[in-house]
């Protein structure tokens, strides 16, 4: 049974205080703790990865988010649902029976309906029932056709007119889908079929020819009207065109010029092109226009429209004036125009064309009620099915809260999962295995310019990563860097991903914010900068004597070649000049050697003069001034390390600032060790053993020049006293 409320408590964590949520009884303080003190007051959905059901069922507006009212809103639920909450502290997926609360509705909805499940699974056990299970029945209940309140599918139909009469009613004016993933029909989808087709009927009875006539007055061609009236609809431009400019022409012959192209545009275009001259003959009248406002039918026609105009003199003109026609007047194309006008009237008014393919016959058959009769009785059999299956739902969310809350609050008010080895954050998508380490804290990445933007200010260095997948889709997930160095870590750099269900997907670096990572990296980076500019000095020291050294030789092989090709007796004062060039290179390589060699001199006197210690001290005091300022700087940085940026960089709303911890550096950024007892390996314990070994050396040599060096002054001073002092005879001047 439920114990007595307990007392908010809070923990330390990351340098913030989060509620601890522990038990059933902790839970409860969620619903009166302030919302300034929890660590989040907004999460996205798609950055979540526990049950989807869970998450939708939490999601009550359906946004896309959690916010702390839906989170309040589960938590109330629960436990109000259940008397006892030992389930939900345990976060079980099975839940007892008895644990159930009668005295609520939801409470005795739930109880009834397990009842019932327990029933139908004969065999198992009668006072509890899994998730599985319900799950099970579920599917079961979700396989039969008549599933969803109001929507039913064809297979539901007990023969099979009314499947095929269902099918069409979803061909014709289609429907929702059904949870099994087909259209259905809904009683508002069967009333519109049926209005429509008895529509189509009405309107194609009136077209209908009388009986023992070949026409009537929408159908002056009887079975050829629609034919005819297309042909009439293709050509009725071009022919108004012809009698309006012979209209035109009667008044003014001069405008005849006028009609057609101009002659100006007819200069702009390539009349080699046969598509040219067809357009411009497409555009042309159909004949030249003519005073006594008559179009001659075999004479003077437009190439392009001889071929229509022939069609539109067999189908329609010559059937409807009557008999063989070689011309036609104005008034002819008027009574022609004005006997099709009842059909073109009533081609306007057709209603019901979604339904028009079926048929005249097929249609007249479904406005049978019979057909709409037994679709009735399916909806009204779908009302009932769905309340089992809605039920059915509610006892697989009281299991979902029981089985779920508790973790996602801990994920959510509260964040001790990420600050714990043995869990993993609900948010963290999996680990990254890269440079000999392993990352073990991902995060979902949809907008990478934002989150960069705004991880920029997070302190952590970060690996945007491309995840992708066996079937070639992907997606990005942010990566911290948090101890070691940065090593080969770049772009392009590629590794493998392991998410939360155990895949093993490819992985590349696309982008990289460069932040401090470890103090070891930060010692060691002014050492490198300064191995690398005396590397690059030598480099270039090494080319420019390379290039002098390819110039003189290449001075000396042109001088042989020289004295070779002159005359002997030109050859005699050579040697001297060769002698006097080495002499003077002697000369001068001598020069720079004693200059060489008193700057050793020189050197090896002062350091010959300072003691071992003073030579350490000096040498660890320029090596502190070096590093003690990026130390201070990276040591600063590494302090405020924040987490929460990585999160709000991925859409969260996060209020408590989540400081990384040293024991999370080294867990989310780790270097597996090798197995035991393997042999073969160089341990890296040995170069700090080395290290450790010349410091100590160093420190003892340092130690005994120091106490040689006051020996020397005591001794020293001891000599002065017994020399000088008033007992003593006076030197001699």
């Amino acid at each position: 049974m439920t114990s007595a409320p307990s007392k908010m408590t809070f923990r330390r964590v990351g340098r913030a205080y989060h509620l601890l949520l522990q038990s059933a009884d902790d839970l409860r303080h969620v619903l009166d703790l302030d919302e300034a003190h929890w660590v989040a007051t907004s999460a996205p959905i798609d950055t979540i990865h526990p049950d989807p059901i869970f998450l939708d069922l939490l999601d009550l507006d359906h946004d896309g988010r959690i916010r702390p009212f839906e989170l309040r809103h589960a938590v109330r639920w629960a436990l109000d649902t259940l008397r006892d909450t030992d389930g939900l502290s345990r976060g079980s997926s099975e839940l007892m029976l008895a644990a159930i609360d009668p005295e609520t509705e939801d409470g005795r909805c739930i109880l009834a309906t397990a009842e019932k499940i327990v029933l139908r699974l004969a065999g198992e056990d009668p006072e509890r029932i899994t998730l599985d299970q319900v799950r099970r029945i579920k599917r079961a209940e979700e396989t039969r056709v008549v599933s969803e309140a109001g929507i039913v599918l064809a297979d539901t139909a007990e023969d099979e007119s009314t499947a095929v009469f269902m099918d069409d009613v979803v061909a014709s004016v289609g429907g929702p889908p059904h949870p099994s993933g087909k259209i259905g029909v809904t009683r508002q989808k069967l009333d519109q079929f049926l209005s429509e087709a008895r529509g189509f009927l009405d309107w194609r009875q009136r077209g209908l020819s009388d009986q023992g006539r070949s026409g009537t007055r929408i159908m002056p061609l009887g079975e050829d009207t629609s034919a005819a009236f297309a042909v009439l609809q293709s050509m009725r431009a071009k022919v108004d065109q012809y009698f309006a400019q012979c209209e035109a022409v009667t008044l003014d012959p001069t405008l005849a010029q006028r009609f057609g192209s101009n002659p100006t545009e007819l200069n702009q275009l390539d009349l080699n092109d046969p598509a040219v001259i067809r357009d411009v003959l497409r555009q042309a009248p159909l004949a030249p226009p003519r005073p006594q406002q008559c179009l001659n039918l075999d004479e003077d026609i437009n190439p392009a429209c001889v071929g229509p105009l022939a069609q539109l003199r067999r189908v329609v003109l010559e059937p409807t004036l009557g008999g063989a026609i070689t011309a036609i007047t104005e008034e002819d194309w008027q009574r022609v125009k004005e006997a099709f006008l009842p059909y073109e009237t009533w081609m306007k008014s057709k209603v019901g064309a979604s339904v028009e393919a079926l048929g005249m016959d097929k249609l007249k058959r479904y406005l049978d009620e019979r057909y709409a009769n037994a679709v009735g009785v399916l909806l009204e059999q779908s009302h009932t099915t769905t309340f089992v299956l809605d039920n059915i739902c509610l006892v697989e969310k009281l299991l979902l809260y029981q089985a779920n809350l508790l973790t996602f609050a801990n994920n959510y008010v509260s964040f001790p999962d990420l600050y714990r080895r043995d869990r993993v954050a609900l948010f963290d998508e999996g680990n990254l295995i890269m440079d000999g380490r392993r990352f073990n804290l991902a995060v979902r990445v949809h907008d990478r310019a934002e989150h960069a933007r705004i991880a920029r200010g997070s302190n952590i260095h970060v690996l945007y990563v491309e995840v992708i997948g066996r079937d070639g889709t992907g997606y990005e997930v942010a990566v911290a860097v948090t101890s070691g160095g940065r090593g080969n870590l770049c772009l392009g750099k590629r590794g493998v991903f392991h998410d939360v269900n155990g895949d093993e997907l490819h992985a590349r670096i696309v982008q990289v914010i460069e932040n401090p990572i470890s103090l070891r990296e930060a010692i060691v980076a002014p050492f490198k900068r300064l191995a690398a500019a005396v590397m690059g000095k030598i480099q270039s020291i090494a080319r420019t004597a390379e290039t002098e050294l390819d110039q003189a030789g290449g001075e000396v092989v042109t001088k042989v070649q020289e004295v070779s090709d002159q005359p002997q007796q030109t050859q005699t004062p050579q040697p001297q000049a060769s002698g006097t060039n080495i002499a003077a290179t002697l000369a001068g390589g001598g020069i720079a050697i004693a200059a060489l060699g008193s700057s050793l001199a020189f050197v090896t006197k002062t350091l010959a003069g300072l003691s071992a210690l003073t030579i350490l001290a000096s040498i660890g005091g320029a090596i502190l001034a070096v590093v003690a300022p990026t130390i201070l700087i990276a040591f600063t940085q590494l302090r405020r390390r924040d987490l929460g940026a990585i999160l709000e960089g991925s859409g969260w709303a996060i209020n408590a600032r989540m400081s990384l911890t040293r024991t999370q550096s080294r867990y989310f950024t780790e270097c597996p060790a090798y197995p035991t007892g393997a042999r073969g390996l160089r341990h890296r314990m040995m170069g700090w053993a080395v290290a450790i070994a010349i410091f100590i050396a160093a420190s003892g040599i340092g130690w005994e020049r120091y106490q040689h060096y006051r020996a020397q002054r005591e001794s020293g001073t001891t000599a002065e006293q017994t020399t000088i002092g008033p007992e003593s005879p006076k030197a001699p001047q």
